[in-house]
């Protein structure tokens, strides 16, 4: 007859050996979960492409965007005097006068469309996504020349060219490099073996919707906004040029 010690050590070791196989299967089954856990959390979490959360820079980018649209309505398809429309027209809201002084706050500007301009790629709406990109360089070159005085005048033919969409390299290449993120590797990587061109500016080129691959363009040196394919198109444009856009835009957008 077994001993009363040794009879209570051999109901522990029972009960320790039941209340194993009891655990078990639970341990398997959040095992189990962990992927499908993982996955969840991954289709939760949305990229925002550095969007800043400043309510102020968010209701400067829209009325930017506003006068930009309505600038549309009033002067037409020149999208460069549409520009200088709408930059006017924001200079002149004394509200948001801190943005355009304060380099902080211009270069959380300059993240906020660069996130809009990515999230539109990313959509697929190309338009927009240009105009986006259009204002972030612009307002990068704005903090170099006239916030901190770093170089002679803003580059006028980068800004244009995003805005002209003549290529998606050069938009999303502009996007990709300044974002925090990689959203955009993977759409760059379709894109990167295009051809940058660059949008002749007189109306009445000889090529294709006035497209020309950038590396053989003329720029304008006057204004370093208007490009051309050869001299004899910068001369035959340069009565309408100097008269719409090369005056104007060397006194007026910057």
């Amino acid at each position: 007859m077994p001993s009363r010690k040794r009879a209570q050590g051999k109901a522990r070791r029972m009960r320790a050996q039941a209340k194993a196989k009891t655990k078990k299967p639970a341990a398997v089954l959040a095992t189990n979960r962990q992927p499908e856990l993982s996955s969840v959390m991954q289709q939760i979490h949305i990229c925002n492409h550095g969007l800043p959360c400043q309510m102020d820079i968010a209701r400067f980018a829209s009325a930017l965007l506003d006068e930009f649209n309505a600038a549309n309505i009033c002067r037409g398809d020149n999208s460069i005097p549409r520009t200088v429309t709408a930059l006017q027209a924001m200079r002149e809201k004394e509200d948001y006068d801190e943005v355009w002084n304060d380099t902080s706050k211009t270069k959380l500007l300059v993240s906020y469309f660069l996130s809009l301009g990515t999230a539109n790629v990313r959509e697929g709406n190309i338009v927009s996504a240009g105009i986006a990109a259009h204002f972030a360089c612009y307002f990068e070159e704005y903090i170099e020349d006239v916030l901190h005085g770093t170089q002679a005048s803003v580059y006028c033919v980068k800004i244009s060219e995003l805005l002209a969409l003549a290529d998606a390299h050069t938009l999303i290449s502009y996007l990709k490099h300044r974002i925090p993120c990689r959203c955009l590797d993977e759409i760059y990587k379709k894109v990167k073996s295009t051809k940058k061109m660059g949008l002749c500016f007189n109306t009445d080129c000889c090529h294709p919707d006035g497209l020309v691959e950038r590396s053989s363009l003329l720029n304008c040196t006057r204004c370093r906004f208007a490009n051309y394919c050869s001299r004899e198109c910068q001369e035959a444009d340069w009565p309408r040029h100097k008269k719409e856009e090369c005056d104007g835009i060397a006194k007026e957008i910057w």
